[in-house]
């Protein structure tokens, strides 16, 4: 099969799930009863918490720019400031490219050198991201399956995460140091570049990765907590198990479903129905909190990298 035809087929691929995750959403808009207006009309919606649910943005991105410094930090010094800056920056490239990899790439613009190892810092940061991600979904899968009464179509989509995450556990484990492994990069990137791939990734210690897993790991608990603590507002007959449940889950479905950064928004929706479905019929509620953390987490941020990638390229 020709490079070209496996391009077509996955955008087919993601196409088809946008449109069935919007469709999904019009159905259940359209098929519910009761109110379904917007969550700052709601009896239950508190201005405070609301303006502690923006502010944790900034520990979010804060943390996500203290990441990437560590990791570049062990090529080159650069500061907190410009850490921020190149995560801002790396925003808008990620909102364009499909599964954010621009956004790989993108970060490194705001540095006038080693920009090779700050490529592969932030690919390291987006793998610990994404361990933290499924080791929090796994978390939720196996509290699900235990303690609470299962709903078919949440059970197998359970499961047949639980086989994606070991199927790409033992990929890891397995091909990590095979020499077929290698000598298909090497043919994908060319020897120079293979060469300072390498030697990018010597500079990095167990201790400096697994540093960084801790603050992935803090990271996700953050936005996590933001979801959770609109839905507890807007939702309170939710025990903090049920929306903990709920959260790991639309999170492991998410990112095991390729999709774009603008598909997002549809796909992370429709699937936080979907799992919450089991708990409340209050779905129009959980879809809503979605976009409105999109908009906050994702909007927001990459509107004001926008700025920062124009200034940059301005200056250069």
């Amino acid at each position: 099969m020709s490079s070209k035809l496996k391009k077509l087929l996955l955008w087919l691929l993601k196409l088809i799930i946008f449109v069935v995750a919007w469709g999904y959403v019009v159905y259940k808009f359209k098929t519910m009863e009761g109110n379904v207006s917007v969550i700052f009309t709601d009896s239950h919606f508190s201005f405070p918490i609301f303006i502690i649910v923006c502010l944790l943005m900034f520990a979010n991105w804060g943390l996500e720019s203290l990441k990437w410094q560590k990791l570049v930090n062990c090529g080159q010094r650069i500061s907190f400031t410009k850490a921020v800056s190149g995560v801002l920056v790396g925003l808008p490239l990620a909102l364009i490219t499909p599964n954010r990899v621009g956004e790989i790439g993108g970060r490194a613009i705001v540095l006038e050198k080693g920009r090779r190892n700050a490529v592969v810092a932030t690919f390291l940061g987006s793998m610990t991201q994404l361990a933290a991600t499924l080791a929090f979904g796994v978390l939720g899968v196996v509290v699900y399956l235990c303690f609470f009464p299962l709903t078919k179509s949440v059970e197998s989509a359970a499961w047949i995460s639980l086989l994606i995450v070991f199927a790409l556990v033992v990929m890891v484990v397995v091909c990590r140091k095979q020499r077929w492994v290698r000598l298909v990069t090497l043919k994908m990137v060319g020897r120079k570049m293979y060469v300072a791939i390498v030697r990018s990734l010597g500079l990095y210690r167990v201790r400096d990765i697994l540093h960084v897993f801790a603050i992935s790991m803090f990271r996700y608990c953050i936005f996590s907590a933001q979801f959770g603590i609109l839905i507890q507002m807007l939702i309170p007959e939710l025990t903090v198990v049920e929306v903990f449940v709920g959260i790991t889950l639309t999170y492991l479905f998410t990112t095991v479903i390729p999709t774009t950064v603008l598909g997002e928004i549809g796909i992370r929706g429709s699937v936080a129905m979907f799992v919450f479905e089991t708990f409340t019929p209050q779905v129009a509620i959980v879809f809503q909190i979605s976009l409105i953390i999109w908009i906050i987490n994702i909007a927001i941020p990459t509107l004001v990298g926008s700025f920062i990638l124009l200034r940059t390229r301005q200056r250069k």
